[in-house]
C-alpha cells in the first residue's frame, strides 16, 4: 500500500493583472519613499519631479503617472499617517471601547510617528503649512468626526453637538500643537502629553459644571 505525499500549500505565482498591479504598487511606493527622502534632505521647494525620477531610477512620466502634482506627495504622507493611527486602534482591539480611549490611542500613535520621524515631520509639515491650507484639509477632521459620531450613537457624547465640527476642532488642535512642536530645536515640549491635554480640553470643555445648577 502506497501512501500519498503529504499535502503542502504552495502559493501560486502572481500572473497577469495581479502581477501588474503589484509592480505598479511597488513603483508607486518607491517613488513616494524617494520623494520623502529628498524633501527631508533638500527641502520641499528645492526638490523637483525630475530629481525624484532620477533618484528613483524611473522615467519622469512614471512619477507623474503616480503623483500628478508634487503636492500630492504631502497628501499621501498625511494619509499614511492616518492609516497608521487607525491601524494602531485596530491592533489594540479598541473598536468597542469608549470613544475617548479610541481618540487617545489614535492621537498617541500620531505623536509616536512624529517623534520617531521628527526630521521628516519638520520638513513636510513646514511644506504643508506653506503650500496648502492645512486647517482646510477635511480628511483628518472627518475621520475624527466619525469617532465622535460613533460615541453619540453609543450615548457617550452629547447628541446635540455637531460631530463634524468636533472632529475639525480636534484636527485643528492637533495641527496647531504639531506646528508649535516643530517650530524650534530641540523639541520644545512633550508632544504626546500636549496632544492628550488638547484632547482633554475639547472633550471635557473649560466651564466648571455647577453641581447645584
Amino acid at each position: 500500500m502506497t501512501s500519498s505525499a503529504p499535502h503542502s500549500e504552495v502559493s501560486e505565482p502572481l500572473t497577469g493583472p495581479d502581477r501588474r498591479a503589484l509592480r505598479r504598487k511597488e513603483r508607486r511606493d518607491r517613488v513616494y519613499a524617494v520623494a520623502i527622502e529628498l524633501f527631508v534632505e533638500r527641502g520641499y521647494d528645492h526638490t523637483t519631479m525630475d530629481d525624484i525620477a532620477e533618484r528613483a531610477q524611473v522615467a519622469r512620466a512614471t512619477v507623474f503617472n503616480h503623483f500628478e502634482r508634487k503636492m500630492m506627495f504631502l497628501d499621501e504622507w498625511t494619509a499614511r499617517r492616518r492609516e497608521r493611527a487607525m491601524g494602531a486602534v485596530e491592533a489594540d482591539q479598541l473598536e468597542d471601547h469608549h470613544v475617548s480611549e479610541i481618540l487617545t490611542r489614535y492621537l498617541r500613535e500620531l505623536a509616536h510617528l512624529n517623534i520617531i520621524g521628527r526630521s521628516e515631520t519638520v520638513g513636510l509639515m513646514s511644506a504643508s503649512v506653506q503650500s496648502t491650507n492645512v486647517l482646510g484639509n477635511l480628511a483628518l477632521g472627518k475621520q475624527l468626526g466619525g469617532f465622535i459620531r460613533k460615541g453619540q450613537c453609543r450615548g457617550e457624547f452629547r447628541p446635540d453637538i455637531d460631530a463634524d465640527q468636533g472632529g475639525q476642532l480636534l484636527a485643528a488642535g492637533y495641527l496647531i500643537t504639531l506646528t508649535s512642536w516643530i517650530s524650534t530645536e530641540p523639541e520644545p515640549f512633550d508632544l504626546d502629553r500636549e496632544l492628550l491635554k488638547m484632547l482633554d480640553v475639547v472633550l471635557r470643555g473649560m466651564v466648571v459644571t455647577d453641581p447645584a445648577g
